[in-house]
């Protein structure tokens, strides 16, 4: 369980990394986006600019789904974290019962010598 729970902190930081660069991506796409908008570009500037938006876009578009796979895989490790959880409630359960039983069966026989040592006390006042 320690390491699902040490797998899914790994995760959850390749996962705010990934949205970190996405922002980041956001950012450096607007800026390029207000150069072409607001400069007089010649067209060797314009392609160029034109293509780094395209190559920021497909970076943009990877990172996004890479969030989403290990987005995936820590609803998966959640998931099986929660199972994990649900069968250490149940053993635990089964746990106490079988430790009742086994203390009711003690006590039993614990209560079954006192008896038979008190009836033999009883036959020798007798």
């Amino acid at each position: 369980m320690e390491e699902k729970e040490l797998v899914l902190d790994q995760h959850n930081t390749k996962r705010d990394i990934i949205l970190s660069n996405i922002e980041l991506l956001d950012t450096e796409i607007d800026v390029n986006y207000s150069e072409i908008c607001t400069r007089c570009l010649d067209g060797n500037e314009f392609s160029l600019l034109k293509d780094y938006l395209e190559h920021l876009g497909r970076l943009k578009t990877e990172a996004l789904t890479q969030k989403d796979l290990i987005q995936k895989k820590i609803v998966e490790i959640r998931a099986e974290l929660v199972e994990m959880l649900r069968e250490i409630k149940v053993l635990d359960t089964l746990k106490e019962r079988t430790l009742s039983m086994a203390k009711r069966a003690q006590n039993k026989k614990h209560q079954k010598l006192l008896d038979e040592i008190a009836l033999r006390l009883e036959s020798r006042k007798t």
